[in-house]
């Protein structure tokens, strides 16, 4: 068994009102057996306006793995004391996929 790494970065459009969650694959050159992720880095923002922070949430895991291919899921959230998540935040997740290849 050998380790193999490969980085990827999952886009977050501009959206109000929830967490968004998005997914990703990683390819890797054998199957993987198994897997795990690191946060590599981030660029998150509010899309409209300049807002105080309140509460920034940056969730990575992987969601499955088929074969050659890692699934990763990003959960993100941004939001400001309003009490509401009423404010369109956007960004950019980048992670690192660390796997146990064949």
């Amino acid at each position: 068994m050998a380790i193999d790494f490969r980085r990827t970065t999952i886009n977050f459009d501009p959206t109000r009102g929830r967490t968004q969650s998005e997914v990703g694959a990683v390819v890797f050159s054998r199957r993987v057996m198994r897997a795990d992720v690191a946060l590599n880095g981030f660029d998150i923002k509010f899309t409209d306006d300049d807002h105080h922070v309140y509460r920034e949430m940056i969730d990575a895991r992987i969601d499955s793995i088929r074969d050659q291919t890692v699934f990763v899921r990003v959960n993100y959230l941004l939001r400001d004391k309003s009490g509401n998540i009423d404010d369109a935040y956007d960004g950019r997740v980048d992670v690192l996929v660390i796997a146990e290849v064949q």
